[in-house]
């Protein structure tokens, strides 16, 4: 039902979901650079999959009510303390074989870089031995208008729809890479995540040509500093 919602939505907003690769059967955490609440929705009507999220969130009318549905693990960020609770439900949800999509930039972007990834809740994967699926999101429109896509800064979700919706020829595209084994540690994993996403997002989404300055615009990876909140969640 939830699919069948997520599917209607897309088809509303004319956005066609692109998926270049396949999962591997089983239980998985899915790693990926995150744009906009279209991830979601794009990867819920995709893949039989759940979610680490804020608990923010879980608060919000209507979105919250889905996030229950479809068995998100909530994270309050705010509280250290509540770190480990989550990778605990994290892991317990990966031994019963459930695919969870985690987001570990913490946060959207324009999709001009790929922030630096926190690896605390990678560990719930090294914990129950399951492998990580690097996953790259792109967004593209007609015009070069496929940051519009992307969800960032104080806009609201109701600013940012009707911008959505007069998109011409919008597309969003996941590129599922190659599983990584069961790793040494969580900073290894994390780190080994982050590259190969970085790279797999310096090609052209399928169906678009090279041309343009693409390439080189995402190879200059601007990264911020992490800021002294985010060093504890991402030690």
């Amino acid at each position: 039902m939830v699919r069948w919602l997520c599917r209607g939505v897309l088809r509303l907003l004319r956005i066609d979901v692109r998926t270049v690769g396949q999962l591997p059967p089983g239980p998985a955490l899915l790693v990926a650079n995150h744009l906009s609440w279209i991830d979601i929705v794009a990867m819920v009507a995709r893949f039989d999959c759940t979610f680490v999220a804020k608990d923010d969130v879980r608060h919000w009318p209507f979105i919250g009510a889905l996030g229950e549905a479809l068995g998100v693990i909530w994270i309050d960020r705010r509280r250290k303390r509540d770190l480990r609770r989550a990778i605990a439900k994290l892991s317990d949800a990966l031994q019963n074989g459930a695919r969870v999509v985690l987001f570990p930039e913490g946060t959207t972007t324009s999709g001009r870089q790929v922030l630096p990834f926190r690896s605390s809740l990678l560990q719930a994967a090294v914990t129950s031995g399951v492998p990580v699926v690097p996953i790259a999101l792109s967004a593209h429109a007609a015009d070069g208008q496929g940051e519009t896509l992307c969800w960032v800064g104080e806009e609201t979700l109701l600013a940012h729809l009707p911008r959505v919706v007069a998109l011409r020829q919008a597309t969003f595209e996941i590129r599922i890479l190659t599983p990584m084994a069961a790793g040494p540690t969580r900073k290894v994993r994390s780190a080994a995540a982050r590259a190969v996403i970085v790279s797999a997002r310096r090609l052209p989404m399928r169906g678009q040509p090279a041309v343009g300055n693409g390439v080189s615009f995402f190879a200059k990876q601007n990264f911020r500093p992490i800021e002294s909140s985010e060093r504890e969640i991402a030690r």
